[in-house]
């Protein structure tokens, strides 16, 4: 695995580290919900970090194969695909 595939699983991971942990509020005890709200956010900050670094590394210029392209390039395509449910949503008052 190269550097690009570990940033970009890296991402993914605390991306969906963010998103479990939000989920599992009722199941831990001594969690409140205010707990799971900033274990949340900061997984999903540093999981952002880790996607711009990893979308930013891929655009060098360097052939890169297939698998990857998609590790490195993917966490941040998803951000941004959420970011566009969530403003569309907004938009639309539902």
């Amino acid at each position: 695995m190269n550097h690009l595939q570990k940033l970009g699983l890296a991402s993914l991971f605390f991306l969906l580290l963010g998103l479990a942990s939000g989920a599992v509020t009722r199941l831990t005890p001594g969690w409140t919900p205010q707990t799971a709200v900033v274990v949340a956010l900061v997984c999903y900050a540093i999981g952002l970090v880790f996607a711009l670094m990893a979308f930013m590394q891929s655009r060098r210029g360097q052939s890169l194969n297939g698998p990857t392209k998609f590790l490195a390039r993917a966490p941040l395509a998803l951000v941004a695909i959420v970011i566009l449910i969530f403003f569309l949503r907004a938009m639309t008052g539902l």
